[in-house]
């Protein structure tokens, strides 16, 4: 049993109380919930019991002996171990050396690469997680990183496990066999923390759940004796809709800027689509990743892409962004071609991006906040916009990161590192970051990740009301209910092509439209269905550039 005594968290930096005497208990064999709005506290404190932050006051026991954790390593020695949100693998390793990464080894601290390499595959056989060994870390998707991480733990005995927001970007699929495996765990004795958004699976799968609410504890339940209504409640205080209305300012995602049309004759674009994509075919080493895809973005729609990031989606959202160049096919923003020209000219044509890769490609981790804020300033130079010749004054830029901050809802000092950050923070500032962009056309790769109950809901809302000024969103997703909640059009990708459509509820499978599928629970299980080949084969090579 692991139990937290008057936990207390408090960072001079920015004068801000994470933990105010908090208590959590972990018992062997139950999945125990860890739910709160963004900024709770949650990660603070999970990461207080797996060693990654020191507290400010309060006790940790293991099977009731005092410990003390002055690092990770401590409180894995006791059993404690955390899968966090994006697991940190060492590139070029392979998936045996990830796992081992910090052991002893054998006599004199020598590894035996042969013995290793079997035992990983033995434990990773044994829990039914279908990774190879000798697989390089470069080329594993989400749900095998995180299985990586879990396999790391395992080998090193770990009794107690904390899932940090584990289901963020899986598909439903990868979701149920995550959720088998917990309970497989579970009936082996294990303890198991999840820290969830998302209440009503949460709460179909734990034994208990515990609410956070500013730090403190309010509550700790049994998980079959309380509804999601009732667990909303006690983490926001109020009714949803009341919230809703009190924090209408998160983010204030419409840019003040007047929106600015890209080309030389902005009359003749005035009706055509921001974002056309012809024949877009995409070959790595040889393989197709992705296979001729048509469609189009019109003015002051919502077209939603769904599908399984390792079957073509990630690589489809790099082609279309710039990282990635298609082997054919063209890509137009505001009846500019970008193709094979760089994520530099996709912007310059008038696009917004937020990508999937939070902790890479979207921010800078382990740099000052500031640094990820002010990303995209110089451009607002070259556009006319506060600077002179491109140079930008350090007063604006000040003015620029608080602005951000301030539409974000987020107090703390911009000169701390991103990741001291929470997750739903650092989503709330990079959703601030791209909608203040003076740009028609935001490209979003899950853009709810992290957010809270209420905070999705009004995502959602300010999207719809950010199309309805006649620009224009692509999201990506693996949620299909985010897509249902937000879309006026989804494309399901599968294979790398577009294997149906669906319409204002109507659908298109391989062919014409037909009617059907009006319901919103319909088009979820068809969606779902598309999505894993309703029952296919998948014949198709994975996708190998990876979160």
């Amino acid at each position: 049993m692991v139990e937290l005594r008057g936990i207390q968290k408090y960072f001079p930096a920015n004068g801000v109380h994470a933990l105010e005497n908090a208590d959590f208990t972990l018992l062997p064999g139950e999945i125990h919930a860890l739910v709160g709005e963004n900024g709770a506290g949650k990660s603070t404190l999970m990461h207080i019991m797996a060693g990654f932050i020191r507290p400010s006051a309060g006790s940790i026991y293991t099977d009731g002996t005092l410990v003390n954790f002055p690092g990770p390593a401590a409180a894995l020695a006791c059993g404690i171990g955390m899968v966090r949100q994006h697991p940190r693998l060492v590139p070029g390793f392979q998936v045996w050396e990830a796992c081992i990464l910090g052991s002893a080894g054998g006599a004199a601290g020598i590894i035996r690469k042969k013995k290793m390499r079997k035992m990983v595959q033995e434990v990773s056989d044994q829990w039914g997680f279908d990774l190879p060994a000798d697989q390089g870390t470069d080329t594993l998707t989400v749900s095998q990183r995180q299985k990586c991480a879990i396999l790391s733990l395992l080998l090193r005995n770990a009794e107690y496990l904390i899932f940090d927001e584990p289901t963020a970007v899986l598909t439903p699929l990868e979701t149920e066999r995550l959720f088998d495996l917990m309970g497989r765990l579970r009936s082996q004795g294990k303890g198991i923390v999840l820290i969830s958004h998302k209440l009503e699976e949460t709460l179909a799968l734990a034994d208990r759940v515990t609410v956070l609410r500013k730090g403190e504890v309010t509550a700790t339940l049994r998980a079959d004796t309380v509804s999601s209504e009732e667990i909303s409640t006690l983490m926001f205080g109020t009714d949803r809709e009341t919230r809703s209305d009190s924090t209408a300012d998160f983010p204030a995602f419409l840019p003040e800027q007047p929106a600015m049309v890209h080309g030389e004759n902005d009359g003749e674009h005035e009706q055509a689509p921001l974002l056309r994509v012809t024949g877009l075919t995409v070959e790595i080493s040889k393989r197709p990743f992705i296979r001729s895809i048509d469609f189009e973005v019109p003015r002051g729609k919502i077209i939603g892409i769904a599908g399984v990031r390792d079957s073509g989606l990630e690589t489809l959202e790099l082609a279309l962004t710039g990282f990635l160049n298609p082997s054919g096919g063209t890509v137009e923003v505001n009846g500019t071609r970008t193709d094979n020209k760089g994520p530099r000219t996709f912007r310059k044509a008038g696009a917004a991006y937020l990508s999937a890769d939070r902790t890479g490609t979207a921010l800078a981790m382990q740099l000052p906040l500031w640094d990820s804020l002010i990303v995209h300033a110089h451009r607002r130079a070259e556009m006319g916009l506060p600077g002179h010749f491109g140079i930008m004054k350090r007063s604006y830029l000040e003015a620029w990161v608080q602005h951000i901050m301030n539409r974000a809802q987020v107090s703390r000092s911009p000169r701390n590192p991103a990741e001291s950050f929470s997750g739903g923070m650092l989503q709330r500032l990079v959703l601030a970051r791209e909608f203040a962009e003076p740009v028609q056309l935001m490209v979003l790769a899950e853009p709810s990740w992290g957010l809270d109950t209420a905070g999705r809901e009004l995502l959602i809302t300010r999207i719809k009301k950010y199309a309805a000024g006649g620009k224009s969103v692509l999201a990506f997703s693996t949620d299909v209910e985010e897509l249902i909640a937000m879309a006026d059009e989804i494309l399901v990708l599968r294979n790398g092509e577009i294997a149906a459509r669906f319409l204002l509820g109507k659908q298109e499978l391989r062919g014409p439209e037909t009617d059907g599928a009006s319901s919103g629970q319909g088009i979820r299980e068809l969606i779902g269905q598309t999505m894993v080949g309703m029952g296919e084969s998948s014949s198709a090579p994975e996708d190998q550039n990876r979160e």
